[in-house]
């Protein structure tokens, strides 16, 4: 099983740690994206995209808890 909570992603620019703000349902995956939290890295050079097979994701429920999160747009329950 796979924890993304538990996994540190280290920016190769700022060298910091970068922070879970996205999570995407795929039909096979979960997609998390990380960012840094500084004024020093532009997002969309250093944006780290994680992607963890759905079975293997053990951190399906905790990410949904989460703001980031929004179910409408959840693939596999159309109009939630």
């Amino acid at each position: 099983m796979i924890d993304v909570f538990v996994m540190s992603v280290k920016c190769g620019n700022c060298d910091n740690y970068q922070t879970i703000v996205g999570f995407q349902k795929l039909p096979d995956k979960n997609v998390y994206t990380y960012e840094c939290e500084n004024d020093v890295c532009d997002p969309n050079v250093t944006r780290t995209i994680v992607e963890v097979p759905k079975h293997l994701d053990n951190s399906t429920k905790r990410a949904e808890e989460l703001a980031y999160y929004a179910a409408e747009e959840d693939p596999e329950k159309p109009g939630v």
